[in-house]
């Protein structure tokens, strides 16, 4: 007899808390649109980690969300994100905790957390 058990593994969202504990970089990008008296100033960020996190090479690849303005194009609750290397068109595309973590784990041998 074949029985079909399931197994939930746990998926925490992505979300500020999440690159806070973990030691992401928040990065604020200002864009300034229109010219006059109707001028507006949009400020936006998104988050960043160098691989490893303590890789000083300015160039080096990194882990990169989506901006905080683009969760309804991505079709996410608000405070929501989700994570990339950056510069792969989607490679390593994470919408979890536990996926980073395990991303992580894989392209630097490191664990994220520290203990």
């Amino acid at each position: 007899m074949i029985t079909e058990d399931h197994i939930e593994f746990p998926q925490t969202p992505i979300t500020e808390d999440t690159f806070e504990k973990q030691g992401w970089i928040k990065v604020e990008e200002i864009e300034e649109t229109g010219e006059g008296a109707d001028d507006d100033t949009n400020v936006y960020y998104y988050y960043i980690l160098p691989l490893p996190k303590d890789n000083p090479d300015s160039d080096s690849k990194v882990l990169i969300s989506n901006c905080d303005d683009e969760f309804s194009e991505l079709g996410l609750p608000k405070g929501q994100y989700y994570v990339e290397i950056d510069e792969t068109n989607g490679l390593g595309f994470c919408s979890s905790e536990e996926q980073i973590e395990i991303l992580y784990r894989a392209l630097t041998g490191q664990e994220l957390y520290e203990d």
